[in-house]
């Protein structure tokens, strides 16, 4: 682990490179159904691994509990509390 948070594209190379370790074939040589099904199997351990939670969703950059809100807007354009 390197301590770098992992997007989801990465997550899905990390279990490409796992399937050809894995098979001994390349990615592009497996049917659709067979990448789903490892794909399927492998999210979640590649997420345990790396401290990521099962229910987090990728939003601005960074995993987030699902339904999380900014309690602060970065935009100027949101309207003043008064």
């Amino acid at each position: 682990m390197s301590g770098k948070t992992l997007s989801p594209r990465a997550i899905e190379r990390l279990a490409m490179r796992r399937f050809t370790d894995h098979t001994g074939r390349t990615w592009s040589k497996a049917t659709a159904k067979q990448r789903r099904d490892w794909l399927a199997e492998q999210e979640p351990v590649i997420r345990a691994e790396h401290g990521i939670a099962l229910d987090a969703v990728w939003h601005g950059g960074d995993w987030q509990a699902p339904g999380q809100v900014d309690l602060f807007p970065l935009h100027d354009d949101a309207a003043e509390v008064a």
